[in-house]
């Protein structure tokens, strides 16, 4: 599992050009590791993401003031906007090298069989014909309960 928080935010002057820097708090698996990146790198990420699947809100470039409480409420979305992308059934592999996580695999837990609600007969010789459109819960359960993640941080 993968969990990030942007707790931070620098202003950072370079060669005549001013830019604000997000401090990115990676953990996966027990180990963390911190990254900075601007919010035209964010924007980037976006770009690529919403190309493969659907996406939660963006922030937007523009901001009527740059002042310490607009640059505060964009960290808060583009936090949320990185924990909502997370949250993914298979987490995009553009987001994983914007994070700097290596082999992390994206397991689909989809079920391919019929949900099981009950059984009134014996399902080996009756097999089951409920059309349900319930999800089986106790099976999502198991398969994450089986299946580890293996990751490598860089």
């Amino acid at each position: 599992m993968i969990s990030v928080s942007i707790p931070n935010v620098r202003q950072i002057v370079h060669d005549d050009e001013k830019y604000t820097a997000y401090q990115v708090v990676v953990q996966v698996s027990g180990k963390t590791h911190v990254i900075e990146k601007r919010y035209r790198e964010f924007h980037s990420l976006h770009k690529q993401v919403k190309k493969s699947i659907e996406t939660p809100d963006f922030p937007p470039k523009k901001m009527r003031s740059l002042s310490m409480k607009g640059i505060e409420q964009r960290r808060q979305a583009l936090e949320t906007y990185l924990q909502e992308l997370l949250a993914k059934n298979n987490v995009p592999k553009s987001l994983l090298t914007f994070l700097k996580v290596k082999n992390f695999k994206t397991v689909s837990y989809e079920s391919h069989h019929q949900p099981v609600m009950s059984c009134q007969s014996d399902a080996y010789l009756y097999p089951p014909s409920c059309n349900s459109s319930l999800p089986d819960s106790l099976d999502k359960g198991v398969r994450l309960g089986l299946y580890e993640d293996t990751v490598e941080v860089t």
